[in-house]
């Protein structure tokens, strides 16, 4: 890990998680996300090799990959960290999370993984006044996921949208409600600036190109599950007509992920009258 200079006062640390850097004084900084556990520490070593200091996290949203090195900064720097106040929740409530993303109980493997810090000092971003610093609603992969932008008119979208490198590969990434996501992404063609940085992928200056492909991306597999329910099909089934379509390797984190994204995907078709839902024998089917 390295950090790059990407603006006046804003800076980049690439890596499975992109972190964002802005100068807040001569020596302090704001971290925008931490990556995922572990990261905190190499952040860490980062500021001090540049004798800069944290003075606070946003989080761009609160799934595990995002904070996972709030903890070791929050505690040894005693700073706060800002999310939308909606995702504070999964923030302090350990399992909620695994929770959501499982639609019950989760198991022990489940609740390792997505497990949270608890509550260590996590502020609302909309009680917040921060210099420098702005920041607007782009929902739809998390309840209330924000993009922020520094004075330099460098945006940091979370995860918002898949960039093109991704999306090429893979065309699924869980998002947690359709109608928000799709209106996002039309929020981010609109958005004025000059960097675009994604959680995952390369930045760009124009990203008019990566928010067209998501859009038909999130099209095409709406069609997909519409196509695998051609005739009256129940959600397990459904699930299997994804894993095959989009090549997906089964496993654990895997399953919740899809089936939580395709039960989304469902309620998003349902509601606009292109699915319809029937119990037969005792099972729902589309």
């Amino acid at each position: 890990m390295e950090i790059e200079q990407i603006g006046n006062k804003t800076f980049l640390i690439k890596g499975s998680t992109n972190v964002g850097l802005f100068k807040t004084g001569e020596n302090t900084v704001a971290i925008i996300d931490t990556g995922s556990e572990g990261n905190g520490e190499e952040i860490d070593k980062l500021l001090e090799e540049k004798g800069w200091t944290p003075e606070y996290i946003i989080n761009t949203h609160t799934h595990i990959d995002h904070l996972g090195g709030n903890k070791y900064l929050m505690e040894k720097y005693n700073i706060p960290a800002y999310c939308g106040e909606t995702e504070i929740a999964f923030v302090h409530y350990s399992e909620l999370e695994a929770v959501c993303m499982n639609g019950g109980y989760p198991g022990n493997k489940l609740k390792k993984i997505f497990a949270h810090p608890g509550k260590i000092g996590f502020r609302p971003i909309e009680e917040a006044q921060l210099a420098g610093i702005e920041w607007t609603a782009i929902p739809g992969h998390s309840p209330a996921m924000i993009g922020v932008k520094t004075e330099d008119g460098v945006w940091f979208l979370g995860d918002a949208y898949l960039s093109r490198g991704f999306l090429s590969k893979h065309k699924f990434g869980f998002v947690y409600r359709i109608d928000d996501f799709m209106d996002s992404l039309e929020k981010i063609a609109s958005l004025e600036g000059g960097l675009f940085v994604p959680a995952h992928g390369r930045i760009e200056e124009d990203v008019t190109e990566t928010i067209q492909a998501n859009i038909d991306n999130m099209n095409d597999l709406a069609e997909m599950i519409r196509d695998i329910c051609t005739e009256f099909t129940g959600l397990d089934y459904i699930i299997k007509g994804m894993y095959e379509r989009l090549e997906l390797k089964p496993g654990t984190v895997q399953q919740v992920m899809l089936s939580s994204t395709t039960k989304a995907f469902l309620s998003y078709l349902q509601d606009r009258d292109k699915l319809e839902c029937k119990f037969i024998n005792n099972i729902m089917m589309w």
